[in-house]
């Protein structure tokens, strides 16, 4: 069966499913029902006489792991890793229900189509299609399917690596966030995610004086103070760090010789990036949080009555770190910019990993690019970092070699892919499919000859 017949046939129907199964994480530990997915998977390997076996801390999350076996027990092991989760979705914001599946002008809509069930079908298809071909890959070939990747990997993949792990280990991986086409001074590209920055996680809390509303006058309102840290933080400026990786970054995002120049000269690499805003907002998004430690405010919680004055506030903030820094720098970064606020702030960190990068000088890398050139002639790979985390920052830890990837279509550029991930009208064009299916069902294969 030819990619394209498989994807029509078997993939976009199996993807269709799995938007309509509708496993919504948020956050809460009996969200996601994730099983529904997992067996939707299941039964397509069990009807092509493909054995599986579940994993799970809850029957309600389960994660799936099957196993192709390759000719040499030597050879190094492939892993197509992916989530069946994905965030909530506000259907009077889109225009076709979000939890539909509809194909509409060769795209099919939903959530999670590109975070990432489009790609989790192409995994399976292709999983599949090297299982029944009758010719053995070099070495096995694992298809792992989490849950929860959407709220960290409690009940997925950090389940899996601390339980087990000898079931899902692997030398090579690929998973989420890549693919991306952009357009360069040396002609067209495509993005391969070779490293994550890493997660920091803080609350910021304050303490006031209750009061009643009415009489504010010089009141300690913890609400307030909230509020004056947000501003502070939200104007200071962090670092940015130029490491090679970023540079390579640069050379393929900037155009021209005037946002190349800027990009190089000491302090006007924010001017270079807001010129790059202005002509494609993804790369500049993906490029900033690249270079430098990203402090969000996500949650900001206070008060409990309104007309009292708050005794209590706090803030949550998302911070995104570079390779070697810490906890402490965090700590430091944040009551640098709070300044004499600093002393009122009460800071606990709730979630830390640190951040994770791999080699680019790999089978792995060469064979998609040997790949690539036969089935997307003329575009060729750049290596990418990115701000967001996925489940194959655990395996990194583990020493497996992780790339984030798809053989996507022109029309996934990274602009596209930066509006419709966690975005409104989510979809993915199934010439994406298509290519990502051929790539995938040849990749096993392509890694005995690299």
């Amino acid at each position: 069966m030819t990619p394209q017949s498989m994807v029509h046939e078997q993939l976009v129907p199996l993807l269709q499913k799995l938007i309509q199964n509708a496993c919504v994480n948020t956050g809460d530990d009996d969200s996601g029902q994730e099983t529904r997915s997992i067996e939707t998977i299941r039964e397509f390997l069990r009807e092509r006489d493909i054995d599986s076996r579940l994993y799970y801390r809850n029957p309600d999350r389960a994660n799936l792991v099957a196993r192709i076996r390759g000719e040499n027990p030597m050879a190094p092991t492939l892993a197509y890793m992916g989530h069946v989760d994905v965030v909530p979705a506000d259907g009077a914001d889109w225009s076709r229900d979000p939890f539909s599946g509809e194909v509409h002008n060769g795209e099919v809509w939903g959530r999670g189509a590109v975070d990432m069930l489009g790609m989790v079908a192409a995994f399976t298809a292709a999983f599949t299609s090297v299982a029944e071909s009758g010719k053995r890959p070099p070495g096995d070939v694992l298809l792992v399917i989490v849950s929860d990747e959407e709220a960290g990997g409690t009940f997925g993949a950090r389940y899996l690596i601390e339980n087990h792990w000898d079931e899902i280990k692997c030398d090579y991986m690929i998973t989420e966030v890549g693919g991306l086409h952009i357009h360069t001074d040396s002609g067209p590209a495509i993005t391969m995610t070779v490293g994550e920055k890493g997660v920091c996680w803080v609350r910021m809390k304050f303490r006031g004086v209750p009061g009643h509303g009415s009489m504010p006058y010089r009141s300690r309102n913890a609400a307030m103070l909230a509020s004056e840290a947000l501003v502070r933080i939200g104007r200071a400026t962090t670092r940015r760090v130029m490491t090679p990786l970023v540079r390579e970054m640069s050379r393929a995002f900037f155009q021209g010789p005037v946002e190349h120049l800027l990009s190089r000269l000491p302090g006007f690499f924010d001017r270079a990036l807001a010129r790059l805003y202005r002509r494609d907002p993804g790369k500049a998004r993906f490029l900033d949080t690249a270079s430098r430690m990203t402090i969000s405010p996500g949650v900001v919680r206070g008060g409990s009555k309104v007309n009292i004055v708050p005794d209590r506030a706090e803030i949550e903030f998302d911070v995104r770190i570079l390779p070697g820094q810490t906890v402490e720098q965090t700590q430091e970064a944040l009551r640098g910019a709070l300044g004499t606020l600093a002393d009122e702030a009460e800071i606990e960190f709730f979630e830390f990993f640190p951040a994770n990068t791999s080699e680019q000088d790999t089978p792995l890398w060469r064979a998609t690019e040997h790949i690539c050139s036969e089935i997307l002639p003329g575009t060729r790979i750049v290596p990418m970092y990115m701000g967001g985390v996925t489940d194959g920052r655990y395996w990194r830890q583990r020493g497996t070699t992780v790339y984030g990837f798809a053989a996507s279509s022109p029309a996934l550029t990274m602009d596209r892919f930066s509006q419709r991930i966690h975005g409104i009208d989510e979809r993915i064009d199934i010439r994406s499919l298509e290519l990502n299916t051929e790539y995938l069902m040849r990749l096993p294969h392509e890694l005995r000859s690299t």
